[in-house]
């Protein structure tokens, strides 16, 4: 037990991993017999304040029993990385608090004076397992129970690798043997998230990606990692819980996690290694198309006019049950993506690429000094040029066709995401980063309502194949109704490139060129 000062934090480097329908038994069957495990029942009580500060600052904090120890622990996720969270651990009497052992620790400071009570508890059976893998020892635990929080209950089917000694590469090998195995899913959603979350946290609302900080300081690595860290933590999460609850929103922030490492891969590009960068941009965009559908089909049902804005007909309401057979379709494909073998080795394989790929370690002079130098090396080119480059394929947008839009939006997404990423980086300019990212979100939303317009079309004559006139007329009147502001949009989106082309790059000092005087262009990167 502590008095004041708290224990040292110990770093763990685990991977999570769900366990399907009868994974569990397969995997002791082949590898880990039930006669060669450790079993131990686990009961732990998480607390936190009424308000859940510790949630809110990224801490968990329980008290576990283990027969009959009673360990207090501390968590904190240490700097961004996916895979390793700081721990603080200390024995205590009994399952109540030592709040003494507290004292001087991070979360000392966010608990403050309020009170911390039970938020929900675990019961764990869990089974473990030493693995010598290379030269390194792993320790192997299967943990099945419940989370309780009030009257709601979960299950749990977890695996968990721990690297007790040795290199991570040996870690993500085990992990690679068992996947063939198996069927494991890669998560980075802890017991406690999960506890939060049944205990009404967080509810099984969408994952949002989180707001990453890259200052000026931080080398091109780092920051590489933190950007592509992060949308992998939100993809992941969001195609679990399209899993237990499919909805828009859901289906929305995986496709927005997507887009956001598609987005870190063409900015850092210049830093990593060819054949890791061909394999994620080509299992990410095989994902991203297997969701487009659904997605396509949301946004539709979402922009069609309201029963009470228009008089329904026999003609409409057929056209929308084709609609939503169509819209369930999509989603069985999207569902059947998130659930497959390929999915699963796109996490794990994308995980182990992010921590410890081969771009870590060319010896190239331009790549490593991209890697090891600051950010705002590598960010202020790839700014310069994407600027530029929407800038450039701005100025013909009245006379683009539909093609050539898409293309525009894409470009200005993929501004947006590199200033998001990298704008941190310039602090000098905080205001004229705020009016760029502003007008830069603007432009795309208005650019993404053409886009939608232009994708109706094609989304009705799917929904209505070779169903009947009737049907094809309604389809084609909804159709007409979702376009018929197409002029005013595309005025907006018109409005907005002026003003775009207006404003000053934030990462550096304002030139003329960039204010759309005739000045020499900015040099090419």
């Amino acid at each position: 037990m502590l008095g004041s000062s708290p224990p040292k934090a110990a770093p763990e480097l685990e991977l999570k991993f769900q366990l399907s329908a009868g994974a569990v038994e397969a995997l002791r069957a082949r590898t880990f017999p039930l006669d060669k495990s450790s079993i131990s029942q686990l009961h732990a009580v998480y607390f936190d304040t009424p308000g859940h500060t510790l949630r809110d600052g990224g801490f968990s904090l329980r008290v576990r029993r283990n027969g009959e120890t009673y360990i207090q622990t501390l968590k904190h996720r240490a700097g961004g990385g996916l895979f390793e969270r700081d721990e603080w651990e200390t024995e205590v009497d009994g399952l109540d608090l030592d709040l003494t052992a507290l004292e001087g620790s991070p979360a000392q400071a966010a608990i403050g004076v309020a009170t911390l009570a039970p938020a929900f508890t675990v019961e764990v059976e869990r089974r473990t397992h030493l693995v010598t893998q290379g030269h390194s020892q792993i320790e192997v635990s299967f943990d099945t129970g419940v989370i309780a929080a009030g009257e709601r209950r979960e299950a749990i089917a977890e695996m968990e690798l721990e690297l007790l000694d040795g290199a991570p590469n040996d870690l993500f090998a085990l992990a690679r043997d068992l996947q063939a195995a198996a069927a494991l899913t890669l998560s980075f959603e802890s017991k406690a998230e999960r506890g939060y979350r049944l205990a009404g946290h967080d509810r099984v609302a969408a994952l949002k990606g989180q707001w990453t900080v890259i200052g000026p300081d931080t080398p091109g690595a780092d920051a590489f990692q933190l950007v592509a860290r992060d949308a992998l933590v939100q993809i992941a999460g969001n195609a679990g819980l399209l899993q237990r609850s499919p909805s828009p929103d859901v289906l929305h922030q995986l496709r927005v996690g997507l887009r956001r490492l598609r987005a870190g891969l063409s900015v850092f590009r210049g830093m990593l290694d060819a054949e890791g960068l061909d394999a994620a941009k080509r299992e990410t965009r095989w994902l991203a198309g297997e969701l487009a559908a659904a997605r396509d089909i949301d946004v539709f049902l979402q922009r069609a006019a309201a029963t009470d804005e228009i008089e329904e007909s026999l003609g409409r309401a057929a056209f929308f049950r084709a609609l939503r057979i169509s819209q369930a379709k999509a989603y069985e494909r999207a569902l059947a993506a998130v659930g497959s073998h390929r999915f699963r080795t796109l996490l794990l394989t994308l995980g182990e690429w992010i921590e410890i790929g081969a771009w870590l370690r060319l010896a190239n002079d331009h790549q490593r000094t991209l890697r090891e130098g600051p950010a705002t090396a590598l960010a202020g080119p790839i700014l310069d040029k994407l600027n530029r480059r929407l800038r450039k394929r701005s100025r013909r947008f009245l006379h683009s066709d539909a093609e050539a839009r898409h293309d525009l939006r894409k470009q200005a997404k993929k501004l947006r995401y590199a200033a998001a990423f990298l704008g941190e980086a310039f602090p000098n300019h905080p205001k004229r980063r705020q009016q760029f990212t502003t007008l830069l979100r603007t432009l795309q939303d208005q650019l993404g309502e053409l886009n939608d317009m232009a994708v109706a079309g094609a989304v009705a004559m799917q929904a209505v194949g070779r169903r009947s006139g009737e049907i094809a007329f309604a389809a084609g009147l909804e159709v007409a109704r979702m376009g018929r502001d197409e002029g005013v949009t595309v005025k907006a989106v018109n409005d907005a490139l002026k003003a775009f082309r207006k404003v000053a790059p934030f990462w550096a000092a304002p030139r003329n060129d960039d204010l759309n005087v005739s000045r020499p262009r900015l040099r090419n990167v």
